[in-house]
């Protein structure tokens, strides 16, 4: 156990991930954890139907809920940083890598209907079809691993650019990006909000985060 939290803690001082793996950092993270996954829940982002609704631009509750918690995650996040209560890393910024990774991670959203967040949360509740998602993931993950060593120099080291943010090319501090990003956000959210766009109801008059027809679904 004791080579776990010292591989872990090494892992976080070198990408400057925040928190720490004293019992209190994990426990605070849990928290957080089961909390983000409680408001997932609430807002029907682990229904099935809800998110292909979102991706055919049908649906945009779901939606409208990630981007507020980007804005609301990126003020929180250099607010921290900035009273130097903790210590953010910015991961390597290689183009190729993201763009090939964004179109896989999109084909498999829309072919599973969950993202890893929204899966786990979907698991907790019975549903067998957010279980394989998971399962699936992990095999991803252990295939990304074993296969690293030749995928870095194909995806990775070409169009590296290193560690660089948006604060760092506009020359400003991250908490203003943060601010004005957040506040477009907000615009951009009560611009869906709008009569004929948003959340919607289904042909039968339920609402639409009801589960799909016809999906494998465990519990009662």
């Amino acid at each position: 156990m004791s080579i776990y939290f010292t591989i872990a803690q090494a892992a976080t001082d070198t990408t400057g991930v925040v928190g720490g793996t004293d019992f209190r950092a994990i426990a605070l993270g849990l928290l957080t954890g089961v909390s983000f996954g409680a408001i997932l829940q609430r807002v029907g982002a682990s229904s099935y139907e809800m998110i292909v609704n979102m991706l055919r631009l049908k649906d945009l509750t779901v939606m409208k809920f990630f981007f507020l918690a980007v804005g609301v995650g990126a003020v929180g996040i250099y607010t921290v940083d900035a009273l130097g209560t903790a210590h953010i890393g910015i991961a390597p910024l290689y183009l190729l890598g993201l763009v090939v990774g964004g179109l896989v991670f999109g084909a498999g959203w829309a072919i599973c209907g969950y993202c890893p967040g929204t899966s786990l949360v979907a698991m907790g509740e019975g549903k067998v079809d957010a279980a394989i998602t998971v399962l699936g993931g992990l095999a991803g993950a252990l295939a990304l691993a074993l296969t690293w060593d030749w995928i870095r120099p194909l995806l990775v080291d070409p169009l590296n650019f290193g560690p660089t943010s948006l604060p760092d090319i506009l020359g400003v501090r991250p908490l203003l990006v943060a601010v004005v990003l957040t506040a477009i956000i907000v615009v951009f959210d009560a611009y869906l909000d709008r009569p004929g766009t948003g959340r919607k109801s289904s042909s039968t008059g339920k609402p639409a985060g009801n589960t799909a027809p016809g999906r494998a679904q465990g519990g009662p």
